[in-house]
Order: structure tokens, then sequence, then C-alpha cells
């Protein structure tokens, strides 16, 4: 049985850039927002957000992002009903693609990990930890959008620290620390747990 990694990090963090790297060291992984929004294509989900949320949410069967975000991210109580009813279908297709891969283990990266409680379900745990100042500077400039808008945005996720104090390994990405000899001491560090 291969080991599953999750890989956390809140808004902005460069979840994706590291993941990438990962691959590139010959680790597959598993982006959840992406399967998410591939479960945003299925007619039978989206009838069950446009029940959940109202009508506003879907039109012509498309999903309504920003519709949706502006209702979630202003109400912690629909933000976690959305969670509840997205996190156990993409951890169900996780669980399927990672029984296809042959590499010693897997990531799964995920933006609320933790917030989900998922972290039972790994062996090991990963966040990626960036100072709040680079945070909303690389949003901004992502995102196209306001200063307000990203602090509000990071006002709905868990606290860094928290997720730091969660995981068994934290990366320092704060566009000062050099990410690789990080990324390649954890890769030697799983692979050593795996032996144990």
């Amino acid at each position: 049985m291969r080991a599953k990694v999750g890989l956390t990090g809140g808004i902005g963090c460069g979840k994706s850039l590291i993941a990438r790297v990962f691959e590139t060291i010959g680790i597959p992984v598993f982006y959840s927002d992406r399967e998410a929004k591939r479960l945003y294509e299925d007619k039978s989900f989206l009838e069950q957000i446009e029940k959940t949320f109202g009508r506003g949410v879907v039109k012509n069967q498309i999903l309504q992002r920003a519709v949706l975000a502006d209702i979630v991210f202003n109400d912690k109580d629909k933000l976690r009903q959305l969670n509840s009813m997205t996190h156990p279908k993409v951890f169900e297709m996780f669980s399927q693609w990672s029984r296809k891969q042959t590499s010693p283990y897997v990531i799964m990266e995920s933006a609320i990990l933790f917030e989900n409680n998922l972290q039972q379900n790994f062996d090991l745990t990963i966040s990626i930890s960036s100072p709040k100042d680079v945070v909303i500077k690389r949003v901004m400039q992502r995102d196209n959008c306001t200063e307000q808008q990203v602090v509000a945005r990071m006002a709905s996720q868990m606290l860094q620290e928290q997720k730091d104090a969660l995981a068994d390994y934290v990366i320092k990405h704060d566009d000062k620390t050099m990410l690789i000899p990080q990324l390649l001491t954890i890769h030697s560090s799983i692979l050593n747990h795996l032996k144990e």
C-alpha cells in the first residue's frame, strides 16, 4: 500500500508550483481543486448546488463561480456546507487515482486539508508557509483583485501558524528561502519514513 501525503497551504502560498516540483522528481500529484472543478461540471452535482445555494449560482448548467464565492466566503456555515458536499467526492476520486500509481508515495494537494480534518486520511502532511504580505501581493497580481478581497479570503482559512503546527513538514515559501533543497530534504525524509 503506497503512502499518501497531503500537501496544503493557504491562498497564494504556491501550492501548484511546489506540487509541480514534486512531479519533476517523479511523485504523482492529485490536484483537488482541479478535480473539484470537474465535479462542478457534473449535472446532478450542479442540481444539488443549486438546491442548496439558490437559483443564481447555476445558469444554463454552468456554475457561476463568482456568485458562489461571494456566498461562501462571507458565510462560514455556507462554506462548511459546500465543503461537506465536495470533499468526500473529491477524496473518493483521489483514492481511486492513487491505486493506479506506482510511485513509493503520492501527494494530494488541497487548500483546506486541516480545515476539513482530512489529515487522518494521510500518512504524512506538508504545509506551505508564506508570510501574509507576500501572499497579499501574489494574489492581487494573480487574480487582479484588491487587498481587501484577498484579506477576506484569507480570513475564511485556518491561520498559517495552526497549519504549520499540525503538519509533519513545513516548506517556507517566502520568496527568499530556496525551495528545491527543502523539497529534496522532505522527499528523502518521506522515503526513509516508508522504510521504517
